[in-house]
């Protein structure tokens, strides 16, 4: 992801179907307009486990 110019921005839990079983997806955004500070908050505001990891 990084190669393509993506960013991390955040993590969040859902329950994936049909396992019924917690995931952890990870949110990478590339914005194409340059601007750094717009972040897709949709996951983030509808997941009830939300977090920033630490990736080096």
């Amino acid at each position: 992801m990084r190669n393509l110019g993506m960013v991390y921005q955040y993590s969040y839990e859902e329950q994936w179907q049909p396992k019924d079983i917690p995931v952890v997806f990870r949110m990478y955004q590339l914005n194409l307009n340059g601007s750094k500070a717009r972040v897709y908050r949709k996951y983030w505001d509808t997941s009830a486990v939300h977090f920033v990891e630490n990736l080096q």
